[in-house]
């Protein structure tokens, strides 16, 4: 792979919902190339699509029309299973409201994924230690969410999203 290899490329995409008797265009005809390797933001004022977009990139809902690739896979024609292995291998989550296990550690939310990969007890302990160390949180690790503050909460849900080394972070 070269520095300007496509990472993500998003044609002609559409994402409408119906609310009532209206139809919400959400995304009408995006189209989007974002290198590997690289980091990009979404902006844009409230309502105009931002979440939807990143939603449809991590594999949570699925386009109207249009398509979505990643390295390649086309999003739009994976199946259920599919979706769920693109997500474990392919993309960490950091959600606005943290989405934290309210009746788990630190440390089991940060290892939590790692469940579904395969890794066994003692590398997901080690692994999610690491990360909860790395991101100054050592030291709270047998806290749960209701314990933490809303930085350090928003930190276990950055090492949670790293734990399984994806190559996207939405």
């Amino acid at each position: 792979m070269t520095e300007n290899h496509t990472f993500i490329q998003i044609r002609d995409l559409h994402k409408t919902f119906v609310m009532g008797r209206n139809i919400v265009r959400a995304l009408d005809g995006v189209d989007l190339d974002i290198p590997i390797n690289s980091f990009t933001v979404v902006m844009g004022p409230s309502g105009s699509g931002k979440s939807t977009l990143l939603y449809l990139l991590g594999g949570l809902d699925r386009v109207t029309s249009g398509s979505i690739r990643v390295d390649g896979q086309k999003l739009e024609k994976m199946d259920e299973n599919d979706l769920a292995v693109y997500r474990r291998r392919e993309v960490g989550f950091i959600f606005q409201s943290f989405n934290l296990v309210s009746s788990m550690t630190a440390l089991e939310n940060v290892s939590f994924p790692m469940r579904f990969a395969g890794i066994s007890g003692k590398a997901r302990k080690q692994r999610a230690t690491g990360l909860l160390k790395q991101v100054g949180l050592e030291n709270r690790a047998r806290h749960k969410p209701t314990e933490l503050s809303g930085g350090q909460q928003q930190r276990v849900a950055v090492a949670r999203a790293l734990v399984n080394n994806p190559r996207m972070i939405l």
